[in-house]
């Protein structure tokens, strides 16, 4: 006869007596601490027959749950799809998680999970059921998925959303394009001190002082000035030029100690969290050039990184941010001006030549061989300009046409190549748009499923072209398809149905099937 199955209350009196000890009111936390450190070290038997010892991160929650609610915290929590019918998941799905775990064991299963929803688009993936199903296999026995952290991250955190940002440069790091080139690139972004979300991402060739004035413009024109800003004494956010920028738009720049990455832990932590979804996944995916790099990263970023939820706000950025601006909203016009370099630059004599940014200029006539001052926008978005030096007005400065070329804008034009290569990367950022790519089962297309028409109907198909075009554009709309439920569905419509229908009867019917599983996926 078996053991009487233990209930909520029994459950809830056993997890007391683990914790009784470390619950007295008089002990102080470093007592408390040695007791459940104690604890952790002896294995006890649990009520489900389980021999194992109590963790200190589980007698922690328990004690945190006593103290909150009481001992009717202690019971187990009911399961919120009780009574569902649960769908169990396709054993295609485990067989693809481990295929990419092989091939890159060092993702997380969070972005396991990005990369296998597009492929199964029609299936539900539970991110427990993935991982009770993989830690069962025992291939996945070899697979590290926790990262412990020497010591607790203390740190301040902003009142609210645009109150403090925090921006920094992670690079260099180096790609291979499919021209056989090696990239190497930065990534600069803008992090939201209370919400953590990302505001701005740019890679960028270099980390320099017009790739910090790029972000923090793109940031401002999006989401309004923040009250301060916070970054390390990188010589890109430390120079007079950013420093005036941000005294001139009322952005408080935050002392900051030199070397003290400690104090600026959430951009840190941002940063590891983007190496191991983004930088240390690249080598794995096909980059076209640096437009393509930074598709990739914004897939990341806001298909992936923003939806996830933080650990430490306990809600995703996005939902922690909510779309919110700031309130000090400042024209286009103002952030060009507040970060102009001025230059003291003499003119050539005869041709009023200067060369700006690897560029030749030409001045007005009349300041042909001058000592003049120059205003250079540092990221190069804003042509430069001249100052009279009599009125004070700024001028527009011609391009010297060196050659014909040089006027054109774009010269011999070449449309660029489509901006997609394979890797876990792409699916994230086509996900992200909305683009699902199709991906055939390997073996299993239109001549599988002229068989299967051709089982359930009891005769040759497709007999004429025009059933065959027929049964391709009924496939082109509801595939590609999976295999196995593609075949079961066909033989449960052919048991119904009976032979000797119409191919269209068949087909029909396996398009309602197909598109019945999708709305019911999608709710």
């Amino acid at each position: 006869m078996s053991a009487k199955k233990p209930t909520s209350k029994d459950i809830a009196f056993w997890r007391l007596e683990q914790i009784k000890e470390a619950l007295c009111d008089d002990i102080t936390p470093q007592e408390r601490g040695k007791i459940l450190h104690r604890v952790s070290r002896t294995p006890v038997l649990w009520p489900s027959g389980q021999t194992k010892p109590v963790t200190e991160a589980t007698a922690y929650r328990w004690i945190a749950s006593h103290i909150e609610g009481g001992f009717d915290a202690l019971k187990p929590k009911r399961r919120s799809d009780l009574g569902v019918t649960r769908i169990q998941l396709p054993g295609e799905v485990i067989a693809e998680a481990l295929r990419k775990l092989t091939e890159d064991p060092g993702i997380s299963l969070t972005f396991l999970l990005a990369v296998l929803r597009p492929m199964f688009p029609t299936v539900q993936i539970p991110r427990s059921t993935l991982y009770q199903r993989l830690v069962i296999h025992p291939d996945y026995l070899r697979i590290k998925w926790l990262k412990r952290y020497s010591k607790r991250r203390t740190r301040f955190v902003a009142r609210a959303p645009h109150h403090i940002w925090q921006t920094d440069a992670k690079g260099p790091a180096r790609v291979t394009l499919t021209d056989g080139s090696i990239l190497t690139f930065h990534v600069l972004s803008i992090l939201d001190d209370a919400t953590r979300a990302v505001l701005v991402a740019i890679v960028s060739l270099h980390a320099n002082l017009g790739a910090a004035v790029r972000v923090f413009r793109a940031a401002v024109t999006r989401w309004g000035l923040a009250d301060k800003l916070y970054a390390d004494r990188a010589s890109i956010f430390d120079s007079h030029s950013f420093r005036m920028g941000l005294a001139l738009l009322g952005d408080h720049r935050i002392l900051s100690r030199p070397n003290n990455p400690e104090a600026r832990g959430k951009i840190e932590a941002y940063h590891r969290t983007l190496g191991m979804w983004f930088f240390d996944r690249l080598a794995k995916q096909v980059v076209i050039d640096l437009g393509h790099l930074q598709q990739l990263l914004d897939g990341v970023i806001y298909g992936l990184y923003q939806p996830h939820k933080h650990r430490g706000i306990k809600v995703p950025p996005a939902v922690a941010l909510a779309g919110r601006v700031s309130t000090r909203i400042v024209p286009p016009t103002r952030l060009v001006e507040a970060f102009r370099q001025e230059r003291r630059l003499k003119t050539h004599p005869k041709t009023g030549e200067i060369e700006l940014g690897g560029i030749t200029y030409l001045v007005p006539d009349e300041l042909r061989g001058q000592r003049l001052t120059f205003l250079l926008d540092p990221p190069g978005e804003v042509p430069p300009m001249v100052q009279h030096p009599i009125s004070g007005k700024s001028l527009a400065l011609r391009r010297a046409a060196i050659k014909p070329s040089d006027l054109e804008d774009n010269p011999n034009t070449i449309e660029p190549a489509p901006r997609w290569g394979h890797g876990n990367l792409q699916a994230i950022y086509d996900n992200w748009q909305g683009r699902r790519r199709p991906l055939a089962e390997p073996g299993f297309g239109l001549p599988e499923i002229y068989t299967l028409l051709a089982e359930a109907s009891g005769r040759f198909v497709p007999q004429s072209d025009a059933e065959a075009a027929l049964i391709q554009d009924a496939y082109r709309d509801i595939g590609p398809l999976p295999q196995a439920a593609t075949q079961n569905a066909l033989r449960a419509i052919a048991k119904e149905l009976g032979p000797r229908r119409p191919v269209k009867t068949y087909l029909d019917a396996l398009i309602q099937r197909a598109r019945e599983t999708s709305n019911k996926q999608r709710t």
